[in-house]
């Protein structure tokens, strides 16, 4: 008789006890190990698990946690403690748990048993490395005057000492000291994002900022303009029609309009003798072999993926040292764009029959502050949606947002409520995917072909925490052995025109870049270069002491 779902993951995490505490029977062994085998859903849980006692075993041994006050841990919806053997002999227990990881091993790389489940691929594909050093601190808590504040997110702690994140201040006055030497003083009400230690974004309200030290400056972010502080002083608010004022008090104020270009432009039109690059910033590309080139999607060149594992490209290296620097470090806001040709092999009729199959179209896995965009098909055990959905077929938009953690946005391809159908998606034509995320506004969004096809509002001023030292990959997930170009999530079909912007395209314009490659033409009309020269030569403002200056909230430019 078939054991009921819902004790099935207690009975294995039973036996994982019984297993790292040295117990277990060569029947529970056996046990644990079929229903590992016929249950792949609950491997991931039970490695977790393990990892648990390891890191218990670890503490206990080395003394960093007395025994007497180790905390157990717990099966799902049942509480229980770790039985006192494990804690009294946490040497033995941690190379018993050691074994367990070897076993959760060799049962990833086994054959499917006869009378298993169909699985194709089962977790080991289903890659999420949580294991990521969290951003440094950027500031701490200088005077509160008679304040009231909060920081945004699901359970915020109130602490003197903060990451990236967001505070609303809504009476008195917060002054913070950031690391990097800023001085920030918050008037209520107000909002405001601690981005790094040099960096802050004012969504709404009044600050009054300064710095001693000239030589490392202090950049703000408004709706419309940045503001970088060459250690002066200055007050700057943002009113309700996000409009941005500047008084500058002290020194020098440098502004700078928003730039409306994406930060990379991969179109893949380079000659056959010349090297893959970004059309953009001209950073070089590396190709797997099994990334080939083929006739344009729009222009002369896409990419074809055969589903092999160094079917990819490797987007330079990351050009960060930890989260929250490099390349792809964003915070208020994100647009990932590309056309795609789909060959997803799963079958239309019965998905369930092959799990864990995922198809990226952009991914870069820095842990738990990865961004990725891809097909994916699983029965979603686990991992946190937002909002929650069934499992089977979907395209996902995952991101990490303070306070929130990470998260993802999975649109069903199940043709309900103007989603496409997965037939829809895999039908052998183009199709132009846009995925965004507007920390002014709060909402991530979806869209297919020119029109929002599902979306999710977080509040308004959370901020994404992204970047690092691994590369960004189209059409595969690649990690930390990135040399290799051996990847565990291969695309299948053609990619092209990928475009990363640092901000959210609004609806008009993800449609007007739809009827742009509907007819044939790129984005930008085939006027990149023009835009990009006039941005580069975009003279910035510069204010002195005593100047006043109002912004547009549209343009950036001065209101007179």
């Amino acid at each position: 008789m078939k054991k009921s779902e819902s004790i099935l993951p207690e009975q294995i995490l039973e036996l994982a006890d019984a297993q790292c505490s040295g117990i277990i029977t060569e029947v529970e062994l056996a046990a644990l190990e079929q229903l590992l085998t016929e249950h792949p859903e609950y491997r991931r849980e039970y490695l977790n698990y393990v990892f648990l006692h390891i890191g218990l075993a670890s503490a206990a041994k080395s003394g960093q946690l007395p025994p007497a006050e180790a905390e157990a841990p717990t099966i799902p919806q049942k509480p229980r403690r770790v039985p006192a053997r494990f804690l009294l002999i946490p040497g033995f227990s941690l190379l018993v748990c050691l074994c367990a990881v070897g076993l959760f091993l060799s049962l990833q790389s086994a054959p499917q048993k006869a009378g298993a489940p169909d699985v194709v691929q089962d977790r080991s594909q289903y890659y999420f490395d949580e294991n990521a050093v969290p951003p440094s601190e950027v500031a701490v808590v200088q005077s509160t005057l008679q304040a009231k504040w909060e920081l945004l997110g699901k359970n915020p702690v109130m602490t003197d000492h903060f990451q990236p994140g967001t505070v609303k201040v809504t009476s008195g006055n917060v002054d913070f000291a950031f690391s990097g030497g800023a001085d920030v003083s918050l008037t209520s009400p107000s909002l405001f994002g601690m981005e790094g230690k040099d960096q802050g974004t004012l969504f709404s309200g009044k600050l009054l900022t300064h710095r001693s030290d000239r030589k490392a400056p202090f950049k703000l972010e408004t709706p419309s303009v940045e503001l970088i502080n060459r250690g002066t002083e200055y007050e700057v608010s943002v009113n309700e029609e996000s409009e941005t004022y500047v008084h500058v008090l002290d020194g020098q104020v440098e502004v700078k309009p928003r730039g409306r270009l994406p930060r990379f432009y991969w179109n893949f039109d380079q000659r056959e003798s010349e090297s893959l690059q970004d059309a953009i910033g001209m950073g070089a590309i590396r190709a797997g072999k099994n990334a080939v080139r083929v006739e344009g999607i729009i222009g002369r060149g896409a990419i074809r993926f055969n589903n092999h594992p160094d079917a990819s490209l490797l987007l330079g290296n990351g050009g960060g040292k930890e989260v929250g620097t490099g390349d792809y470090a964003v915070s208020t806001g994100v647009t990932i764009e590309a056309m795609v040709i789909s060959e997803w092999q799963i079958s239309d009729h019965q998905p369930a029959k092959k799990p864990y199959d995922y198809d990226e179209i952009f991914r870069k896995e820095d842990g738990s502050y990865r961004m990725l965009l891809s097909f994916q098909n699983d029965n979603k055990a686990g991992i946190s949606q937002i909002p929650i959905v069934e499992g089977g077929p979907c395209l996902s938009f995952g991101l990490f947002l303070s306070g929130m953690g990470y998260s993802e946005l999975d649109m069903p391809l199940d043709g309900k409520e103007g989603r496409p159908t997965l037939a829809e998606m895999r039908d052998g034509k183009p199709h132009h995917i846009v995925a965004t995320y507007n920390g002014w506004t709060g909402v991530k969004a979806i869209y297919i072909d020119g029109k929002l096809r599902m979306s999710h509002r977080f509040p308004v001023g959370t901020m994404i925490i992204s970047g690092g030292s691994t590369p960004a990959v189209i059409g595969n997930l690649i990690t930390s052995d990135f040399e290799s170009f051996v990847g565990r999530e291969p695309f299948s079909g053609v990619i092209d025109e990928v475009a990363f912007y640092d901000y959210a395209l609004d609806p008009a314009t993800i449609a007007a870049h739809f009827e742009c490659v509907k007819a044939g033409r790129d984005y930008f009309e085939g006027q990149l270069n023009k835009f990009v020269l006039q941005e580069k030569q975009g003279k910035n403002m510069l204010l002195n002491k005593g100047q006043k200056m109002r912004f547009s909230a549209e343009t950036g430019e001065p209101v007179l």
